[in-house]
């Protein structure tokens, strides 16, 4: 398959669920606010050559442009004293590399490599490199403002990149084909592309709707984004998953491959398995929202009201992709800027944690990432004491809901 097919991701491969209309999950409502949440159409398909997991037709990017300044987004990081180390190793790099950065996700990396001695790198300014005056735009208009004429001026500005770290962007990009060549022209020759990643194979494998965001364009696994980065000419150096409690983070180091590399061969018995795991995620994700719903639905007429915790993307997903948000009483979410809000899906009211105790509550659905779980049942001890239920809306984590009799 040719990359450039996915310049056109709504006919692109077949369909694989088509979700309706979905909010945009940062637009938070004031209680007397007139406005209307958005909603657009949502579908996800897979490309049978390569079993390459995609939305078939993003949201517009003006649409899911962040509303408030607060918000804020957090990549997994405990590898990153590993990977600045593996950097500093690469054939070639010296004290006197360039390293170049795309984004703000990339601060942290950059700063471990300068503890290291690596202090000569520069990170694309969204004002400066690409006109992006909002202060409040993210990675979600960061993508369609690169284009290749703004990297080759970034690079001649601010000279090439020996190592380009770009950490959880790609899977955002509108049009894939152009975003990697924007990216491959800010690289000096010879130099390496550090790509990380969401590895969605854990989630695509156990139906989590909660993996789909409409700021993720594309769902990648550990295959399908080698089989990316074969395609569009890259040699890899370095390839690994590394394991985390939501999602694993999929970190690929490349380098141009060699004009007379041996093409790479698609290994058809793995598209195969890819493209059957993609289909059971759509038959799975169906059955669950049936047996989720009378799940809640009992619970509901067992314990009473019913609660959320976690007023982000996850949550808001499980609600609408599940179509369960209006079998709740309210979220719960101790960020003040947060607090006394309506949340995108079914105008459920953000309220605090001191809700656990006014003694309505019985069941609480935790919503945030399964790594922070513990820390909030460990917070609230006194709820569970009481009798308080806490369960998890992620399958196959600790305290999976659909586990619970």
């Amino acid at each position: 398959m040719s990359v450039n097919r996915l310049k056109n991701l709504a006919s692109c491969g077949e369909l694989l669920i088509d979700f309706g209309l979905q909010p945009v999950s940062n637009r938070f409502l004031a209680v007397d606010s007139p406005a209307s949440v958005p909603l657009f159409p949502l579908q996800l398909r897979v490309d049978p050559d390569t079993g390459l997991v995609h939305q078939g037709q993003p949201f517009p990017v003006d649409a899911i442009r962040p509303h408030y300044d607060w918000l804020t987004c957090f990549e997994p990081e405990d590898h990153l004293d590993a990977l600045a180390e593996t950097l500093t190793r690469l054939p070639g790099v010296t004290a006197s590399s360039i390293f170049g950065a795309y984004s703000f996700k990339d601060d942290t990396t950059l700063r471990r490599l300068e503890r290291l001695g690596y202090a000569k790198n520069w990170r694309i300014d969204p004002a400066r490199d690409l006109g992006v005056m909002d202060e409040r735009a993210n990675v979600e208009t960061y993508q369609l403002a690169l284009t290749v004429d703004k990297a080759r001026a970034i690079r001649a500005r601010r000279g090439p990149a020996d190592v380009m770290i770009v950490r959880h962007v790609v899977e955002h990009a509108y049009d894939l084909p152009a975003f990697i060549e924007a990216i491959r022209a800010l690289v000096s020759p010879g130099g390496y592309i550090v790509w990380e990643l969401p590895d969605c194979e854990r989630a695509l494998s156990a139906g989590d709707c909660t993996t789909v965001w409409e700021e993720h364009v594309y769902y990648f696994t550990a295959h399908t984004f080698r089989a990316l980065l074969q395609e569009c000419g890259f040699s890899i150096v370095y390839y690994e998953s590394v394991n985390y409690a939501l999602e694993n983070s999929l970190v690929a180091i490349v380098q141009e491959a060699q004009p007379n590399a041996t093409p790479v061969t698609p290994d058809l018995p793995q598209v195969a398995t890819e493209v059957a795991r993609a289909r059971r995620y759509a038959h799975s994700v169906l059955q669950r929202r049936i047996a989720v719903r009378n799940q809640l639905l009992a619970m509901r007429a067992e314990y009473g009201p019913l609660a959320m915790f976690g007023a982000g993307h996850l949550s808001v997903a499980f609600l609408s992709l599940m179509g369960v948000a209006d079998l709740f009483a309210c979220v719960i979410d101790d960020n003040p800027n947060k607090k006394g809000l309506l949340m995108p899906v079914g105008g459920l009211p953000i309220t605090g944690s001191d809700v656990l105790y006014a003694g309505e509550i019985k069941v609480c659905l935790l919503g945030l990432n399964p790594q922070n779980q513990p820390k909030v049942v460990a917070k609230h001890p006194r709820f569970v004491d009481q009798g308080g239920i806490f369960a998890s809306i992620f399958p196959g984590s600790e305290r999976d809901l659909e586990r619970m009799q």
